[in-house]
């Protein structure tokens, strides 16, 4: 049950509600599956997903401060097509998945 609980939230996203992975699941594997497992479940993914331990600072607090933004042709610095994925990647994602993958990343 985990497991499809894990792909319905890799499909439909972290902020999915229970009812709308309840639906995921019964249609793509025809189970049923309550609202509370998979709450308990989404609770457990959440806890022990990237960033789960973190020391020293609050969720969505900067650790350092930010490089500043360099436009330069010679391929250092950051370049305007990269402020333009990172913003593709936000309107996608949204912020806070995206401040996820940067802190698994970095």
């Amino acid at each position: 049950m985990m497991t499809m609980v894990r792909t319905a939230l890799d499909e439909l996203g972290m902020d999915a509600k229970p009812a709308a992975i309840q639906e995921f699941i019964k249609s793509k594997f025809e189970k049923e599956v309550s609202n509370l497992i998979i709450s308990n479940y989404k609770f457990n993914i959440r806890k022990k997903g990237p960033g789960a331990k973190r020391r020293g600072r609050p969720p969505g607090s900067v650790a350092k401060a930010a490089a500043p933004v360099k436009a330069s042709a010679g391929g250092k610095g950051i370049q305007l097509e990269d402020l333009a994925a990172v913003r593709g990647l936000v309107g996608r994602l949204g912020a806070n998945q995206v401040r996820q993958l940067i802190d698994v990343l970095a």
